[in-house]
């Protein structure tokens, strides 16, 4: 793995990304414009981002399949217990400590992570972090929607996980085991609909973060602490973990890379939904994702060459 490829695709993202940004200062992009277009990457480019990963038949195993699911849901476990350490080392008012505990579990996974995997790893582990977001979006609709809300009680709805990507992560999974050759038309067109996921998705992130005043940003000096620590501690706390179970390179890889990602931006549509601290989540969505330009090559030349 060459570190000047992974810094060189970081340095692409980020450009993108202000292009967005720039977009939405132009006024060619809104806030509006932006909801649609993130429904769209979720709903149907994501999907077939997904569904491309296993187009080619694979060496596919169940017990891949299953390391990465138990493994996902252990994850999911411990990042509770950080997100409580972190809230108390940081003396983060009372308040906002359940938000805190939220961005540190659930990163962004589906809009970031999926197009810096695949420009890491490849096809195959974008596969991997299919399985990944699954036990995600498990975890966020039940204990997300608890923290957030503060309702007192923990809840589980099914329906929200009624929706094309977790349908076609399902697909992608039964896909990779039986080895199915999908048809050239659908293998070609999956492949054309999810090409277009990573430009869209990082011009959404830099038109969203263009949404947010940078004065109010740079002022809120808990932020950075908290972006070193997830960003950086926290996934080579789980690789020095992790590296004594999971022997594939690229699995290892795939997990550590999600867990550094930065805060994702279901943080601010759960607390539009659940009148939480809006601007906290978006303040800590602009750093924690500007940083991750740089976090992420670091983590990829300490770790994995």
């Amino acid at each position: 793995m060459d570190i000047q490829v992974i810094v060189n695709q970081m340095i692409i993202l980020f450009l993108v990304m202000i292009i967005g940004y720039i977009a939405n200062k132009s006024g060619i992009l809104d806030q509006t414009q932006n909801q649609k277009m993130s429904s769209l990457v979720l709903n149907i480019t994501s999907p077939g981002l997904i569904l491309s990963s296993v187009r080619a038949p694979t060496n596919g195993s169940l017990s891949s399949v299953i390391q990465i699911f138990l493994i996902s849901i252990a994850i999911y476990m411990v990042l509770p217990i950080m997100g409580i350490l972190l809230s108390r080392i940081l003396k983060v008012p009372k308040e906002d400590r359940n938000l805190y505990q939220f961005m540190t579990i659930f990163s962004n996974i589906g809009f970031m992570g999926y197009p810096v995997i695949q420009s890491i790893f490849g096809d195959e582990a974008l596969f991997f972090a299919s399985i990944c977001n699954l036990v995600f979006n498990l975890v966020c609709y039940s204990y997300g929607v608890y923290l957030i809300s503060g309702s007192g009680k923990l809840s589980f709805d099914f329906k929200q996980l009624i929706n094309p990507g977790i349908i076609f992560s399902i697909i992608a999974v039964i896909i990779y085991l039986t080895k199915y050759q999908m048809p050239q038309i659908i293998g070609e067109t999956s492949d054309l609909i999810g090409s277009i996921t990573t430009p869209l998705a990082m011009m959404i992130i830099g038109s969203s973060l263009a949404e947010i005043p940078i004065k109010e940003v740079l002022n809120d000096i808990r932020i950075y602490p908290y972006t070193i620590i997830k960003q950086i501690l926290m996934p080579i706390l789980f690789w020095w973990v992790l590296k004594f179970i999971i022997q594939d390179p690229v699995i290892l890889g795939v997990l550590v890379i999600l867990i550094a990602m930065p805060v994702g931006s279901i943080a601010i549509m759960f607390c539009n939904q659940f009148e939480g601290n809006t601007t906290l989540a978006s303040k800590s969505i602009f750093i924690t994702t500007l940083a991750s330009v740089f976090t992420i090559p670091i983590l990829v030349y300490l770790l994995f060459i």
